[in-house]
């Protein structure tokens, strides 16, 4: 799958479930983990190599699970920012004291590529924060990458998924 496909399904995804009913004998018949079972675990081995590289404070570890690619895509408060080369992280000498990730689940959304989130709360500097992070991984020619990630604060009186 070319970036060009794999960004075209990130694209429409959104837009297209948007208009599908919310239950349909199809969609009842089977579990989206179960369709592609083999991207399944190797999205979530990746996913737990990418917060464990994050733990052990590993750049090179954690850098390596990322797609290098104009394509990477970044969002967060601050808005989606595009590509490898200008990554922050790259130069970052900064890690969270603390990273608690719960919750973390993974959901196909076609062959290669596949869907991560998980619930967050870090300490950095004695400031705690919970949110959202969001993984997209696709399967290249190199193995599994991120070609996504997102990162949102949950405000006070967010829902309960996470706290």
């Amino acid at each position: 799958m070319t970036i060009k496909s794999i960004l075209a399904v990130l694209l429409w995804f959104p837009m297209i479930s948007g208009c599908t009913p919310a239950s349909s004998p199809a969609s009842d018949s089977v579990s989206p983990v179960t369709m592609n079972q083999a991207d399944t675990i190797s999205a979530m081995r990746l996913f737990e190599e990418n917060i464990d590289a994050i733990h052990k404070r590993n750049r090179p570890r954690y850098l390596a699970t990322y797609l290098r690619s104009p394509a990477l895509a970044r969002n967060g408060p601050a808005g989606l920012q595009l590509g490898y080369d200008n990554w922050s992280a790259l130069s970052d000498t900064t890690w969270p004291d603390t990273l608690v990730a719960t919750g973390m689940r993974v959901v196909p959304l076609a062959p290669g590529v596949v869907y991560g989130t998980y619930c967050y709360s870090v300490t950095q500097a004695g400031i705690t924060t919970n949110g959202v992070s969001e993984r997209v991984f696709v399967n290249t020619a190199s193995g599994w990458k991120i070609a996504v990630t997102t990162a949102f604060g949950l405000s006070a009186g967010a829902a309960p998924q996470c706290k």
